[in-house]
């Protein structure tokens, strides 16, 4: 992208914000899918909650699965019954299909 800003003693002021070359950086198809996955594991304590989050051990993405490790066999079979809420529930609050599946142990 090119732009043709205002010279000014010899040198070009640029009107774009940090946060739009940023913003333009992460959009790059190799760099948006590790970013998203990052967010998903960040917001595991938003979307689950604070008892949930409490007894998570463990927890990683690989190949569009979320491995969930959990402190809890009782907890652990709530989360399998609720498992296809809780991927629609990371995915829209990511703003993409980040997450296919998710194994809970």
């Amino acid at each position: 992208m090119k732009y043709h800003g205002k010279k000014r003693y010899g040198r070009d002021y640029n009107s774009r914000s940090l946060a739009d070359i940023l913003s333009e950086i992460v959009e790059k198809p190799q760099l948006k899918k590790g970013y998203n996955q990052t967010k998903i594991l960040k917001l595991w304590p938003e979307v689950m909650g604070s008892s949930v989050s409490r007894i998570t051990k463990n927890l990683y993405i690989k190949n569009g699965v979320l491995y969930v490790y959990l402190n809890s066999s009782v907890i652990r079979n709530e989360l399998l019954m609720h498992k296809n809420k809780i991927i629609e529930s990371l995915n829209e609050k990511v703003g993409g299909r980040v997450i296919n599946d998710i194994v809970i142990r």
